[in-house]
C-alpha cells in the first residue's frame, strides 16, 4: 500500500525531527511520515537510496530509524524543487511531494497516464 497522500490534511503533527514535522495517523497511532513538502513514509521505506541518487537538490539523507532499519529522511525538504523525480523512482511509493499547480499533469505526462 503506497503512502497516504492525504496525510497533510488527515494526520496530525506529533513532533519535529531534524527541522521537519513527523506525522501520526489517527487510525494507527504511529508516527510514520516525516517531512512537510516532501513526505516519506518510514513504514514503507527500506533504504534503497534511489531517491537519494535521483534528487537534484539533495533533499534526502540515509539514516537508521529507531528500530535500526535503514531509511531515507527528507532532512532538507525545504530545498525541494517539486520535480517529482523521487516519487517516480521510489519502488514502494513511500514518497509524496506536496502538489503545486500543474504537478499532477506533469507527473501524468511523464508516466503516460499509467498512474493509478
Amino acid at each position: 500500500m503506497p503512502i497516504d497522500r492525504t496525510f497533510r490534511e488527515t494526520w496530525a503533527i506529533v513532533k519535529e525531527h531534524l527541522g521537519h514535522p513527523v506525522w501520526q495517523s489517527p487510525q494507527k497511532k504511529t508516527a510514520d511520515i516525516h517531512g512537510r513538502l516532501v513526505g516519506v513514509d518510514f513504514s514503507l521505506c527500506y533504504g534503497c537510496e534511489k531517491c537519494i541518487h535521483a534528487c537534484p537538490t539533495n533533499v534526502f539523507v540515509l539514516m537508521q530509524d529507531d528500530s535500526g532499519r535503514t531509511i531515507v529522511d527528507p532532512v532538507k525538504d525545504d530545498e525541494c524543487i517539486l520535480c517529482l523525480v523521487c516519487e517516480i523512482v521510489c519502488p514502494v511509493e513511500a514518497i509524496s511531494i506536496e502538489r503545486a499547480g500543474g504537478s499532477d499533469d506533469t507527473l501524468d505526462s511523464l508516466l503516460e497516464g499509467k498512474r493509478g
